[in-house]
């Protein structure tokens, strides 16, 4: 391609070693470094293309942070915060699963069906929304050096799609719609926990739209990490909403089959149409945004 020259270098810390990455030196000055044709980078405070093939280049992973140090004046040291966001996220997941909406289940069973439901379904997201909320935070701490040192790295949607803002609102829509149409379709069919997945899903739309909302005004930078997140949650959700109504199906498929029987299982099987067809909604949206969000480089 024109504009791109490539070329091997080795690792300066490993001189003896047969390691290589390719580089594409179109955003790096590359000279010849003595007679034996080897092409050392110059690296420079714009976008990297290097692919490692056997290993990272340690002069150049380094690189980066001590320029931030630089512009920071030398304050900066890096920082091991980070493991913290992953590690609230993963644990806000799973941690309620085994031992709070066991506890809860157990200690609401004896009262009202409805408040055991709405009680587990509260123990599962409330913890899911703080541990994101910590993952957002820690998230924008440790990039805000390297955002203050470098503004160019911040990423933006790609716009320029034809029809993306119609299918962006038609997926929202969906996403709001169809489990209120499955719930008016097969309201007195379902039982509580079913009832309550189903509206956690629309709930879930409502605190998605607050945390976009949230980052945008603050401006941080970690905003696309949002909807990602919640699509994929969203699809954990439709597989548990699903899994409550073939256990519900399969309660009412050992009873005698009577016409009756035959149309109610008939509807809840429609239901379970429906929430596959909005988890091929989900994956649509992720998708597509994923496409939006990482080009080659970041948008201006």
């Amino acid at each position: 391609m024109p504009g791109l020259k490539k070329g091997i270098f080795r690792e300066p810390s490993l001189p003896c070693k047969n390691q290589g990455t390719i580089l594409c030196a179109s955003d790096h000055h590359v000279h010849h470094g003595g007679s034996d044709g080897i092409l050392e980078p110059q690296p420079s405070h714009d976008k990297s293309c290097l692919v490692p093939l056997y290993g990272l280049t340690h002069q150049l992973v380094g690189e980066e942070r001590r320029q931030v140090a630089a512009a920071c004046g030398n304050q900066y040291k890096g920082s091991c915060l980070w493991v913290l966001a992953p590690l609230a996220l993963i644990l806000s997941s799973i941690l309620p699963r085994l031992y709070i909406a066991p506890a809860i289940k157990a200690f609401l069973k004896d009262n009202n069906i409805y408040y055991a439901a709405i009680g587990t379904s509260l123990s599962l997201e409330a913890p899911f929304y703080i541990g994101l909320a910590i993952f957002l935070l820690v998230t924008q701490h440790v990039q805000q050096p390297y955002l203050q040192f470098n503004p160019n790295i911040r990423w933006g949607l790609i716009t320029g799609f034809r029809g993306h803002l119609t299918s962006a609102f038609l997926a929202m829509g969906f996403k709001l719609i169809l489990p209120l149409f499955a719930l008016r379709l097969a309201w007195e069919l379902l039982n509580p926990p079913a009832r309550v997945a189903l509206l956690t899903l629309v709930l879930n739309c409502v605190a998605q739209l607050a945390f976009e909302t949230s980052l945008y005004k603050l401006g941080w930078s970690c905003w696309p990490l949002v909807p990602i997140i919640f699509e994929v949650y969203r699809l954990y959700q439709l597989t548990e909403t699903v899994h409550h109504i073939e256990v519900l199906i399969l309660s009412k498929q050992q009873r005698y089959g009577s016409i009756e029987h035959v149309i109610i299982i008939s509807l809840l099987f429609c239901v379970t149409v429906i929430l596959r067809v909005l988890a091929v909604v989900c994956l649509w949206s992720l998708i597509t945004f994923l496409m939006r969000i990482f080009p080659s480089r970041p948008v201006p």
